[in-house]
């Protein structure tokens, strides 16, 4: 287990797009952009189920890890959501309704998932996400340390970039979480594999949908296109692809200094 810290943050967002979608990278910042706009969707989808399996969790350390996993998401989704709705005003009078009407069907898929999937399939969910996500923010930190921006204007650090940088933070601090609850509760190789690629892959249709739009609506071309943390140069692809051997565990991945640099600037 790992020391998990609920931070209560809350970033002043700017009242434009600017440092969204400024142009630079196209791709990249509508994923950055589509991934967000899921957030207030999938995070309290991830709670409900850490909620709903957290009478089976035996161990105490694992149920704390749980309970203060739950409140690192909230914290997330809320941010999320605040920076979710200046996209959604700005990016225009079609496209805004669009990505509503997609967020709405996603929001209808995880109250199913919630109210008829088992334990189970609803925690090789979580952790497929979570997974994914560790590997992706591992990526973004290791490229940020490098001195690659990937994100808003060059030599900046403003609201949206913070806000990322502390949420990928984050998801590294709480990688075990979810793999931790999944090994007590269901424990099958073969399920996480399987069902963390069909959890992935649901996902990222969505995301794909809402990326197609916010394409469209910036004047590019929507198109279909790889994750950038995959597609990209850099680590991203061999660590997505460790999360599926057997002996896969996250609390022995090497983490680097920049992590607990950005932790540090968010205390509880």
């Amino acid at each position: 287990m790992t020391d998990i810290t609920v931070r209560r943050v809350k970033f002043d967002f700017m009242d434009d797009l600017g440092p969204v979608l400024p142009g630079i990278d196209p791709v990249g910042e509508t994923y950055l952009a589509a991934f967000s706009l899921t957030m207030p969707v999938l995070e309290p989808y991830l709670i409900r189920t850490m909620r709903a399996v957290g009478p089976r969790v035996t161990d105490p350390a694992l149920a704390e890890d749980m309970s203060r996993f739950s409140g690192q998401e909230a914290q997330h989704f809320q941010n999320h959501r605040r920076i979710n709705e200046i996209i959604i005003d700005q990016v225009g009078p079609t496209a805004g309704p669009a990505l509503r009407a997609i967020l709405d069907d996603l929001e209808r898929e995880y109250r199913r998932f919630t109210d008829t999937k088992s334990d189970r399939f609803n925690l090789v969910y979580a952790e497929g996400f979570e997974a994914m996500t560790c590997a992706m923010a591992l990526s973004m930190m290791r490229r940020a340390a490098s001195g690659e921006t990937t994100v808003g204007t060059p030599g900046t650090f403003d609201p949206w970039q913070q806000l990322w940088a502390w949420h990928a933070a984050e998801e590294i601090e709480h990688r075990t979480v979810a793999f931790g609850a999944y090994e007590h509760v269901v424990g099958s190789y073969v399920y996480r594999v399987v069902g963390s690629l069909r959890a992935q892959w649901n996902f990222q249709s969505y995301i794909g949908r809402l990326q197609r739009v916010l394409l469209a609506s910036q004047g590019q071309p929507a198109k279909h296109y790889l994750p950038p943390w995959l597609a990209t140069r850099g680590d991203g692809r061999r660590m997505y692809l460790r999360t599926f051997r057997r002996r896969y565990d996250p609390g022995a991945l090497e983490i680097p200094d920049l992590v607990g640099t950005v932790l540090s600037m968010y205390p509880a």
